[in-house]
């Protein structure tokens, strides 16, 4: 079962999900699917962190009426530079992981598939206003800007929120018995 985090929806669920159609096979693709190897953001897999965003490109774009299969493909594969950056040592003269993973991962979708204009610049430009010379040609670029920062939060906050509500959960129940 896929889940986008704070979702519900079972995302391959094929009679239920739109969404599901325009991506499956992307997630059924070898080199997608090593990206579960990786952890990305806190105890997020890239891979797991791909679809939280792709689904949520997916949710916007359609919402506002823009591309949303450019907006879901591009999603899932935005961060498929498939290294570990946790431990990855740039050598001399290399930029951080933040300033080329955008170009990394274009290069390797290029490689591996076929993607249009506007999925190539989802892609590479989002990392903006990091990359400040990305600047995003289109709106579905924007969103995903917005959606990505905001997956990346929700997957490093909300762990950790759950550890620490954990001993409050437990003290609550201690004063419910005593009253």
């Amino acid at each position: 079962m896929l889940k986008a985090i704070g979702s519900k929806i079972d995302l391959d669920d094929k009679d239920l999900t739109t969404y599901y159609h325009l991506v499956s096979d992307l997630l059924e693709n070898e080199l997608v699917l090593k990206m579960k190897e990786f952890t990305h953001h806190g105890e997020t897999t890239c891979f797991q962190h791909c679809l939280n965003v792709s689904y949520y490109n997916y949710r916007v774009c359609r919402f506002f009426s823009l591309n949303e299969r450019a907006g879901a493909r591009a999603g899932l594969l935005h961060d498929l530079f498939l290294y570990d950056w946790h431990t990855y040592k740039p050598q001399k003269g290399e930029r951080l992981h933040g300033f080329t993973h955008a170009k990394t991962a274009l290069k390797n979708v290029k490689e591996n598939f076929y993607i249009s204009d506007l999925e190539s610049d989802i892609i590479e430009k989002h990392m903006f206003p990091l990359n400040i010379t990305a600047l995003p040609k289109y709106r579905e670029t924007l969103v995903i800007v917005l959606v990505d920062k905001y997956c990346g939060i929700l997957e490093t906050v909300i762990p950790r929120l759950r550890k620490v509500k954990t001993p409050f959960v437990k003290l609550a129940a201690r004063f419910k018995r005593t009253a």
